[in-house]
């Protein structure tokens, strides 16, 4: 799945800014189940690591559509979950009708 993930980044003209940032943190703090949450930027890909009261996976699937259904562009979205022991990884990409668009690397504790 790597290899589709980045073939599809590949295709995007990757942006990070003040909007993108805005409506991701406007997002998490509306989440009740997010007791802490931490958001840097690597070369325009956003990296979150998110704390759950009571992790399980079920939770975490809850916050990851929650965060997905606010920060999504309508024109086309991806994502592939990555089961990590006592943790889940998302990697999460979203772009607009223009090619223009964002990553995410979303891990949920």
């Amino acid at each position: 799945m790597y290899k589709v993930i980045n073939d599809y980044m590949s295709k995007m003209n990757m942006i990070a800014n003040s909007e993108i940032t805005d409506r991701i943190t406007g997002c998490l703090s509306d989440i009740s189940e997010i007791t802490k949450y931490t958001l840097s930027v690597n070369f325009r890909r956003y990296i979150l690591d998110i704390y759950v009261k009571d992790f399980d996976i079920s939770k975490a699937t809850s916050v990851f559509n929650n965060i997905q259904n606010v920060i999504s562009y309508p024109y086309s979205s991806f994502h592939v979950r990555y089961n990590e022991g006592k943790c889940v990884r998302y990697r999460f990409l979203t772009c607009k009708e223009n090619k223009e668009g964002f990553y995410c690397d979303i891990v949920i504790h």
